[in-house]
């Protein structure tokens, strides 16, 4: 099953995942049953689908066993609900008709946002001024602005700038520069095909792996998916393999693992006073070593990047 979800599982362990709005090792802590509130992805397509399913009656539940009559938690107006430690601007708009907003422990929500419910902002998280939140879940210490509707944010990743994201699957340690956005919608509002998929969705967005990074103003099409630690630049019209250098289909060019470990450590640095792990250094090597053959496949050029 696991490698049905590569290129994410190659980096994270199926428990850490996000599927709808709750991990694995989340649901067990909170005491629900197994498969109560994570349900495991079994295609990559699953990883944005599970979500548009369960997220909202998965929020429902929370409330009901988690969030109710808890005095960790004060419920500002009906279904939505702030953990007491949170930092929330006076100047908040919240829609909770279709669902439960909740603001958990430490994270701060800047002025003039609309918040649109189910949402989940988990710990440490920020949201920019001006931002239009939606239907998501935001991991923790994971910076929003702009506007993100429909998607899962994995921890300790940046969409500080203005932009759309849209039913996609975020993983961790991304950075998506401004003004990045991505299709969610095909021209002839036709179905979505994601890794080889006929998904039968109208609305399905892209899958992030962990480590990216793209430039101002990356354009990304329906159904892509961008493999780990790919550096994008430009408009995104097929599937990126991981540790690339992505232009256009015929540019692209192998990220040395040297750059890929830097890049891992400064933006490490920029969130913890410690050294970047050794324990994440062999998985970043492992990764790249399994993906070695799909890049060589897919004609990924050896050298240096040149525009």
């Amino acid at each position: 099953m696991a490698d049905n979800l590569a290129p994410i599982t190659l980096t994270r362990k199926v428990e850490d995942i996000h599927s709808g709005g709750f991990s694995m090792e989340e649901e067990k802590a909170l005491g629900f049953k197994d498969g109560e509130l994570f349900k495991i992805p079994q295609a990559l397509p699953e990883l944005i689908t599970l979500h548009k399913k369960y997220f909202c009656r998965n929020m429902e539940l929370y409330k009901e066993k988690i969030l109710q009559n808890n005095p960790e938690y004060v419920e500002i107006q009906k279904d939505v609900y702030y953990h007491t430690s949170t930092i929330v601007s006076e100047q908040i708009a919240y829609d909770a008709s279709k669902g439960v907003i909740v603001i958990e422990k430490g994270a701060k929500i800047m002025p003039f946002s609309y918040l649109v419910g189910p949402l989940r902002i988990d710990e440490g998280a920020t949201v920019n001024p001006h931002s239009y939140i939606s239907n998501s879940y935001i991991g923790k210490h994971s910076k929003v602005g702009g506007e993100v509707g429909g998607s899962t944010m994995e921890a300790y990743s940046n969409k500080s700038h203005y932009g759309g994201i849209f039913d996609s699957y975020i993983g961790s340690w991304v950075n998506l520069g401004g003004g990045t956005s991505n299709s969610n919608l095909k021209n002839t509002y036709g179905p979505v095909k994601m890794a080889g998929i006929e998904t039968n969705e109208l609305f399905l967005g892209a899958i992030i792996s962990d480590h990216v990074k793209t430039a101002i103003n990356t354009s990304i099409y329906t159904g892509k998916i961008i493999g780990i630690g790919a550096h994008i630049y430009g408009t995104v019209t097929e599937d990126v393999p991981s540790f690339t250098n992505y232009i256009n289909k015929d540019k692209m060019t192998t990220i040395p693992f040297d750059v890929i470990l830097k890049t891992a450590a400064r933006m490490w640095g920029r969130r913890h006073e410690t050294e970047f792990p050794e324990e994440d250094k062999k998985v970043l090597s492992y990764a790249y070593t399994e993906t070695e053959s799909e890049r060589k496949e897919r004609g990924v050029k050896e050298g240096k990047l040149t525009f």
